[in-house]
């Protein structure tokens, strides 16, 4: 009816208005050093953890999940709002076009498509203090309690994880099995105690909330446990760390050459 596009219309142009505050909001840093959006870039500053100087930039302030209302986050409530009004109106798929033209029209604002999913341990860390049988590691320090404890040790793809494609593309998330979040963990440890098919359905949530579909979503985990209940759902999950292992779980942790866009669900055999 007229009524409807007219108030689709008018929902379209409200979001229009405040996508472009948000933009400029997010193009705007609080300071020189610091540049972050709910953990797609690097964290440096006076409030991160000092690290040693020969080190990769580590974003350290993302040790616990970000409920923040950064441009980001309410960009991502707000669509999510007008989504669901679109729904009730019977015109979503008119309104996701819309959407989609105009976040591909403002000037200078890079859109994110993907979604890329960490493990944390013996994915982005290796076992830790453990440099001679994996020589490519990196002890950062900050206690690690996991698999025995010792200092975080960062494997080749903890140390090189913001120079992938995943952090060109798409949006670097982490979901984690352990109960606490380390500290010097280069992805953001948004969810944590979470294991097997829980990794799924907040991998499945995540999308969901950054507006990603599911089949651009990857994840990557060292255990084929956490990665089989993937099968079946429309996102993609591959184990790595496959080059050296300690029993079921990884040993030195993951490579950046492991690190494929690849469709499907995969595990090491």
């Amino acid at each position: 009816t007229t009524s409807t596009v007219r108030i689709c219309r008018l929902a379209t142009m409200v979001f229009k208005v405040v996508l472009l505050i948000l933009s400029v909001a997010a193009a705007t840093p609080s300071s020189p050093e610091v540049r972050n959006l709910r953990g797609d870039k690097q964290v440096s500053g006076s409030n991160s953890t000092r690290l040693n100087a020969s080190l990769v930039r580590i974003p350290s302030e993302s040790s616990a999940p970000d409920h923040s209302l950064s441009p980001e986050n309410l960009t991502a409530y707000l669509l999510g709002g007008w989504r669901f009004v679109a729904q009730a109106l019977g015109v979503e798929a008119a309104f996701n076009q819309t959407t989609k033209s105009s976040q591909q029209g403002q000037t200078g604002t890079r859109s994110r498509y993907c979604l890329c999913i960490f493990d944390i341990d013996r994915t982005i860390t290796g076992r830790q203090e453990d440099t001679g049988t994996c020589p490519g590691n990196k002890v950062v320090g900050g206690h690690d309690d996991a698999y025995g404890g010792g200092k975080v040790t960062l494997s080749h793809l903890g140390q090189n994880v913001w120079n992938t494609w995943c952090s060109a593309d798409c949006h670097v998330r982490g979901i984690s099995a352990h109960h606490r979040a380390r500290p010097n963990i280069p992805v953001p440890q948004n969810i944590l105690s979470c294991n097997r098919g829980c990794k799924a359905r907040k991998a499945r949530r995540m999308a969901q909330e950054l507006g990603v579909r599911r089949s651009q979503v990857y994840m990557f985990d060292d255990k084929a446990s956490n990665i089989r209940p993937f099968q079946g759902t429309g996102m993609n999950a591959h184990q790595i760390s496959c080059h050296s292992r300690e029993g079921n779980i990884g040993l030195c942790g993951a490579t950046t050459s492991e690190l494929k866009r690849q469709k499907g669900v995969t595990t090491c055999r």
